[in-house]
């Protein structure tokens, strides 16, 4: 369960069953956004219809508040990232006009009695300022000059980086980048608030993918690291020969505990 997550989707103003379907799966999901639930299971949690909940996410992923994927085998891998709309400054308020009392008409003896008051104006309290609320950020591309920073420890992206090495580091980011330049401009796709926590979920969902081709392509030569087939770090080396690097140069395709290496400063996770 994600508390910073649901904590946000209680700030996303949403129709009833689109704000419960999104909590349920924020109560399912890691602080990255990611989980695995099953339809039964977000039928239960929300006390609704397996009709009622799939129209729900079809909505939610429409207007940006999520990412749906069928992974074969698995099933359906979510991505929480709800956005909130930016919300319009407030409206002065306009000073009330006091009506003129009523009363009735002295004499100019009843009048003198009394002494003329005048207000002064330093009494007068001063009108309150009210604050300009900041603009809440938009989803917008990926910068061109984007750098990923150090994931933290404990996370799963982090992990897979320290398991998967450099290389296979470098070939993810530039997959990311590539993917990136070329999505659709829409919010969830193409449009992100986070970029790092983007790339965070592509790292796990390369690594996903790594995993579910790695019986298709163990017939086929692959760069092996931990007993373990390496499709992307095949990828980058197939590119590198295509140019003319060979395998052993630097930045090549040698394991990075043997050349101890470090990451380039595009990349320093």
């Amino acid at each position: 369960m994600s508390v910073r997550l649901m904590t946000e989707v209680w700030a996303v103003s949403l129709p009833d069953s689109e704000k419960l379907v999104l909590l349920a799966l924020a109560d399912c999901a890691n602080d990255e956004g990611l989980c695995w639930p099953s339809m039964a299971t977000l039928a239960r949690k929300c006390s609704k219809s397996d009709r009622t909940v799939q129209a729900s996410i079809k909505r939610l992923v429409a207007s940006g508040h999520m990412s749906r994927s069928e992974v074969p085998g698995k099933g359906c891998r979510y991505i929480i990232h709800p956005t909130t709309e930016t919300a319009s400054p407030p409206k002065p308020l306009r000073p009330e006009v006091p009506s003129p009392p009523k009363g009735t008409t002295q004499t100019p003896e009843a009048a003198s009695d009394k002494p003329s008051r005048t207000i002064n104006p330093q009494e007068a309290s001063p009108p309150s300022v009210k604050r300009k609320r900041e603009p809440k950020p938009k989803p917008h591309r990926l910068p061109d000059d984007w750098k990923p920073t150090r994931f933290a420890e404990g996370t799963v992206a982090r992990e897979i980086v320290d398991r998967r090495g450099q290389e296979w580091a470098r070939a993810t980011l530039e997959l990311f980048r590539n993917w990136a330049a070329n999505a659709d401009h829409k919010p969830g796709k193409g449009l992100k608030l986070n970029w790092q926590l983007a790339f965070a979920n592509w790292i796990i969902e390369q690594d996903n993918r790594d995993g579910n081709r790695s019986t298709s392509v163990s017939r086929q030569p692959a760069s092996v690291r931990g007993g373990r087939p390496d499709p992307a770090l095949d990828m980058l080396r197939a590119a590198r020969a295509a140019q003319g690097t060979p395998d052993g140069a630097p930045g090549g395709g040698r394991d990075h505990r043997q050349t101890g290496l470090a990451l380039s400063t595009e990349w320093t996770g």
